[in-house]
């Protein structure tokens, strides 16, 4: 990413002989059938190959930010699937961690106002990349650290999927929603059942909030079967 915010060529997708990669890396598109939606959705075959990259590589040692979200993960599709049976909106909505941007598209196919952002620029050259594969124009996508949330507008619902994979998170995660959530939005953070994240809906009441956890499943990845749960957010007032 330069300066200004633009991919570089080196961070783009790139076809050859009707094979794409990414910095050199294989890439795979396939199409997934989620919340009632057919969509072409292009990942890494292998993050890890990522970390061979010095620039990535760097990020991973100074902030712990490994390139997972340029794979497709379940809780990205409970997470789609609860927006789509669930959740009457349409509502403005911020994605954190949007990693390949399923979870954005689907919201914004409901009619939702959706702002897509991610740390790791390698995954929103993927997600701007999903959006434009299935002719979404609309969403906007931002650099977000997690850390240093932009003050300039407040959210209806915020959305994260899989973002609790690590202790440290939590804290950020919850300061993060805290910061952006409308006074009576509503948070939707989707977890494949990781032990490390069987504290969260206590840290989220001690930080303010009303905490439900909704069981969730798909079968959309792959026809493989996964179970993980919603913890929807509330501020407790």
């Amino acid at each position: 990413m330069t300066g200004n915010g633009q991919i570089e060529v080196h961070d783009a997708i790139a076809w050859h002989d009707g094979l794409a990669t990414f910095r050199g890396f294989p890439v795979e598109q396939r199409e997934v059938t989620v919340a009632g939606m057919t969509l072409q959705i292009a990942s890494m075959r292998d993050a890890t190959h990522l970390l061979d990259e010095p620039d990535c590589a760097k990020r991973f040692l100074d902030n712990d930010m490994a390139p997972y979200g340029v794979e497709l993960w379940p809780s990205a599709m409970m997470l789609a699937e609860y927006l789509s049976s669930c959740d009457i909106g349409p509502h403005s909505a911020l994605e954190i961690g949007c990693g390949l941007g399923l979870v954005s598209i689907v919201a914004a196919r409901l009619g939702w106002s959706v702002v897509a952002g991610d740390h790791e620029p390698s995954a929103l050259v993927f997600a701007r990349h999903n959006a434009m594969l299935n002719a979404e124009t609309d969403i906007r996508f931002i650099e977000l650290d997690w850390k240093n949330p932009p003050d300039t507008q407040r959210f209806q619902r915020i959305l994260g999927a899989d973002i609790l994979y690590q202790l440290s998170n939590h804290c950020v995660v919850l300061c993060c929603l805290n910061s952006l959530l409308c006074d009576e939005g509503v948070a939707l953070i989707a977890d494949p059942n990781r032990g490390v994240a069987d504290g969260f809906a206590e840290a989220a009441v001690s930080a303010g909030f009303q905490v439900e956890v909704i069981p969730a499943s798909t079968e959309a990845l792959i026809g493989q079967y996964a179970e993980g749960r919603i913890f929807r957010l509330k501020r407790a007032f």
